[in-house]
């Protein structure tokens, strides 16, 4: 069952519901009115009675009783007149009023074809009953009843008109949102169209961040291939040094020791720099980040270790001058960041000058003796693989 009829359905069910309770309520106290307003009146009917009665024993041929059927019994049990359509016997409540005055009782019955609402008053010698036929009552409690029926009808096929129009507008968006997903699941395209949608309820924000999510995975599968471009370009660089060096060894057999084991330190540095981008790439695609807090640190102290080991594996004079500034970071990413950059100095100055390295009020810079940054590449400085074309 969609989500549209449902709302339909709870919309239709909670009008019925409320639509019922108030015709109950009203039908109750509709009929608890009129009930009343019919005691009210057998009361003033049976004083009557008994005055016309205590006067003269029978009731007239036209009276103010009229409208009220009257039967007057005697203590012996002799009915003295009656007007109700046939005799009403009389019960055990209104047998112990004979011969009382001023108690009275009520009672519903069946008298013939139809109900009536007798009152039992009680006189010297004996008890009038004073009716009143019902008829009238029932019909408009009977008409008020088929109102209330046709009012609940009327009121549930236009709740569940208007909830389905309401929950139409509100699911519409659902569907846009299920029609996207299933076309992004057919056709693996991220770069769908989406309509706008400028409701500020639940379903617009929710179109809004299924909108933004699909940019997002647009923007990273992006990154994601060009990572593997960019990552590829670099791979194919100390590859083919690989390759043409072991062609060489393999070429080239008797060539001298020293030629042979420059190719060897080259064939390692190669290999050092290969495993350099792997990590680098295996650390991207997996999306790990340094998630320590910051700590305080003296820069110089974090940097020697990264300056010695840069100088061992590269051969290269690295010097250091660096004061007593503290600043609040990671360690590893700061000698991550410094390491990068000696390595391109050592790689990219081929002159054999120092590699300087200052650390001043927490400014680190790193001097080398290298061609530079293009200007035209300086604001891509800061991208993953990214190499100059005049590197």
């Amino acid at each position: 069952m969609s989500i549209r009829t449902r709302i339909a359905l709870a919309a239709a069910l909670t009008s019925v519901v409320a639509t019922a309770a108030v015709g109950l309520v009203a039908y109750r106290i509709t009929s608890d009115r009129l009930a009343e307003a019919v005691d009210r009146s057998l009361v003033e009917a049976g004083s009557v009675a008994v005055d016309v009665v205590a006067k003269g024993g029978r009731l007239p041929e036209r009276s103010s009783l009229d409208r009220y059927p009257v039967q007057t019994v005697l203590a012996d049990g002799t009915v003295v007149a009656t007007t109700f359509e046939r005799t009403v016997e009389l019960t055990s409540v209104e047998r112990e009023l004979i011969g009382s005055r001023g108690r009275t009782s009520f009672r519903t019955a069946e008298v013939g074809r139809h109900d009536y609402r007798i009152r039992a008053v009680g006189f010297p010698n004996g008890v009038a009953l004073v009716g009143r036929d019902l008829r009238e009552n029932n019909e408009v409690l009977e008409g008020l009843r088929t109102r209330i029926a046709a009012l609940v009808a009327a009121v549930a096929v236009l709740a569940a008109a208007a909830g389905s129009l309401v929950a139409g507008r509100i699911t519409g968006g659902l569907r846009r949102l299920t029609a996207t997903a299933e076309t992004v699941e057919a056709t693996g395209d991220l770069a769908v169209d989406m309509p706008e949608d400028s409701a500020r309820d639940e379903v617009g924000r929710l179109t809004t961040a299924f909108r933004r999510m699909l940019d997002a995975l647009e923007r990273s599968r992006a990154d994601q291939a060009r990572l593997v471009q960019d990552a590829g370009h670099e791979l194919r660089t100390p590859l083919t040094s690989l390759r043409t060096n072991l062609d060489m060894l393999d070429r080239y057999g008797d060539l001298d020791a020293a030629t042979r084991q420059e190719i060897i330190d080259a064939l390692r540095d190669e290999a050092r720099e290969l495993t350099v981008l792997v990590n680098e790439i295996v650390d991207v695609a997996s999306g790990q980040r340094d998630d320590t807090d910051p700590v305080e640190v003296v820069v110089g102290e974090v940097i020697a270790p990264v300056i010695e080991r840069v100088a061992q594996r590269t051969g290269r004079v690295v010097t250091l001058t660096a004061d007593d500034s503290r600043v609040m970071v990671r360690p590893a990413a700061l000698a991550r960041a410094v390491s990068n950059l000696i390595d391109n100095a050592a790689k990219f100055d081929s002159s054999t000058a120092p590699i300087e390295v200052v650390v001043d009020t927490g400014r680190v810079s790193v001097a080398d003796r290298g061609p530079g940054v293009p200007a035209a590449d300086r604001d891509r400085i800061f991208e993953r693989f990214h190499r100059a074309d005049t590197a």
